[in-house]
């Protein structure tokens, strides 16, 4: 419909404002997760350049360690990113990657909301606030956690399918599905969190039921096996290479709780700055959401909803007393930062402000006022848009010009906030990566672990009891190390490179077996003087039949994709 198609004109043109200005300005100022991510694109980008589509293992970023986070992180949505590379210069393609991902958001969030409500306004304003919400703009734009930043996209898609599935319209049981699957293409502690959520919605669905209609548990049983069969690619690797492998992950806790003074204070100035604001428009509707939510029952469920992520963000949820419960600590403790919970927050505080703003504005009689007020409140969320995106360019601004230089050895982190132009972009490659760097390398007994894991990403070769530091040849999923060996030398050689399940080494061209060392890293047995040690990874011949499963199953959701965009025709 013609509404449908100025709608989407309208979020097409406000992500083009929305990175415009960072896209003039063509400077990025790095910090927490950024070089993580922006490894892993390069990674990916080096690779198609060599056509090479899929990435596994990081051979020419991460210190050409062959550290897996390919296999354990999802990267599928930095590939859009990546083909971008083509075409515009590195920090460009950045932005423009980011506008996308915010139209995006604001598609789905509008469309989800617009299932719910049948009300085209309130899904307008919604898209806007939840899209806007500092918290999401802190993930993307000012602290780089981009893992997270992709997977808010698709709360509102899950949420929504999870709602149908639990109460309302089975027939949309595959929204579940489709939602939970793009979640696994973005995040995976996302994806894990989200499930403990809707299993306690389930839980709290049967107290308060007494019982849940069996259509509604096989529409939901229907949805975890779509969500398989479109993401199954993403688990195999766990399966082969992860679970009881002893691989190093991210350590459990609740680290950097906030008082709700802390959450309080930079939320009402909406800044993006800092992991704890959430925004005015988030908090205000946390105090005045109960009068406008109070008279439906499922508005009230969801503003609840809202307060209560709003509060378990704080201490006064007691996080640290819970490290002490190790129930606790294994369920909940793969958080990590109890401010994460604020996506959920804003998201379903968003629902209920946007609730609120519609019901102010359906009070003006006239049409043209009710016209006049949707203008204004659009206008307003981009000037608040661009007053919270002022701290990224005050913090380009504080560092007077100090661009990064090339990193004198390996082992020296990324400094924090150095300038990135698309001249010396390359430069953070020279460097450690800021947080992330031994993520997926094999754990290792506490003494000794920080002089191993220094030996991997430095790139220490052993050969025998002697250790010689060698930078090896890369290719897309492989690392060669070419090594010269006296007659009277041992013959073991314990490679920098971290070896997996599906790990495999050549020698002089031939396969050879090998086995893990010490430092969890390749290690081979030769006689040979000179040695041609090539190691990759092949995945199992099941990770591509579930690649060609999801693909085969995306193409089979299209009629549905239509019947439902027609649906939402009929219904707005």
């Amino acid at each position: 419909s013609k509404s449908d198609i100025l709608i989407l004109l309208a979020f097409l043109f406000l992500s083009i404002i929305c990175s415009a200005d960072l896209i003039k300005v063509g400077l990025l100022s790095l910090t927490s997760d950024s070089s993580f991510h922006f490894s892993r694109l390069e990674e990916i980008f080096q690779n198609l350049k060599s056509h090479h589509l899929f990435t596994f293992i990081c051979a020419q970023t991460f210190n050409h360690t062959g550290v897996g986070n390919f296999l354990f992180y999802p990267a599928v949505f930095l590939y859009p990113w990546a083909f971008l590379r083509f075409f515009f210069n590195p920090v460009s393609s950045f932005f423009i990657w980011y506008g996308f991902m915010t139209f995006l958001t604001m598609v789905i969030a509008y469309y989800s909301l617009l299932d719910f409500s049948k009300n085209r306004t309130r899904s307008i304003i919604f898209a806007l606030i939840y899209t806007f919400a500092p918290y999401h703009l802190h993930l993307g734009l000012y602290n780089y956690v981009l893992g997270e930043f992709i997977a808010y996209t698709f709360l509102p898609l899950i949420f929504l399918g999870a709602y149908h599935v639990f109460w309302k319209d089975l027939k949309k049981w595959p929204l579940l599905g489709i939602g939970m699957s793009l979640l696994l293409y973005s995040h995976i502690l996302s994806t894990y969190l989200v499930s403990l959520f809707l299993f306690a919605f389930l839980i709290i669905t049967l107290i308060v039921q007494k019982s849940i209609p069996i259509k509604r548990l096989i529409s939901l049983f229907k949805s975890i096996v779509l969500c398989l069969l479109l993401s199954s690619f993403i688990i195999v690797p766990f399966l082969t290479d992860y679970i009881g492998k002893n691989i190093l992950t991210p350590k459990s806790g609740f680290n950097y709780p906030m008082t709700m003074y802390q959450l309080f204070e930079p939320s009402i100035s909406n800044t993006i700055s800092i992991n704890r604001s959430v925004g005015i428009i988030v908090i205000i509707t946390a105090l005045i959401g109960w009068y406008f939510a109070k008279k439906n029952t499922t508005e009230k469920s969801i503003y609840t909803i809202g307060v209560f992520f709003l509060i378990t963000a704080t201490t006064i949820i007691p996080w640290q007393l819970a490290v002490q419960n190790h129930l606790i600590l294994d369920i909940f403790g793969e958080i990590q930062f109890p401010y994460r919970l604020n996506a959920y927050s804003s998201f379903f505080l968003s629902v209920t402000a946007s609730l609120i703003f519609e019901q102010l504005i359906d009070n003006l009689k006239a049409s043209y006022l009710r016209r006049l007020a949707m203008i204004g409140f659009i206008f307003i969320s981009i000037v608040m848009y661009y007053g919270s995106i002022q701290a990224i360019f005050d913090r380009i601004s504080s560092v007077n010009g100090n661009y990064l230089t090339v990193a004198q050895n390996s082992s020296t982190p990324l400094p924090i906030n150095a300038l990135i132009s698309k001249k010396n972009y390359n430069n953070i490659f020279s460097y450690l990566v800021l947080n992330g760097e031994t993520d997926y390398y094999h754990a290792l007994p506490a003494t000794k672990s920080a002089a191993l894991t220094k030996s991997i990403y430095e790139n220490q070769v052993f050969i025998g009891d002697k250790v010689t530091t060698l930078k090896p040849k890369t290719a897309p999923n492989k690392i060669t190390y070419i090594i010269n060996k006296k007659p009277n030398q041992q013959k073991n050689i314990d490679l920098p490179v971290i070896g997996y399940s599906r790990t495999t080494v050549s020698l002089n061209g031939k396969p050879v077996h090998y086995s893990i060392s010490s430092r969890g890293t390749v290690k081979i047995k030769t006689q040979f003087k000179t040695n041609h040690i090539s190691i990759s990874y092949k995945p199992s011949g099941f990770y591509y039949i579930c690649i060609f499963v999801a693909l085969i199953s995306w193409i089979m959701l299209f009629p549905y994709l239509i019947f439902l965009k027609k649906n939402y025709r009929q219904k707005a």
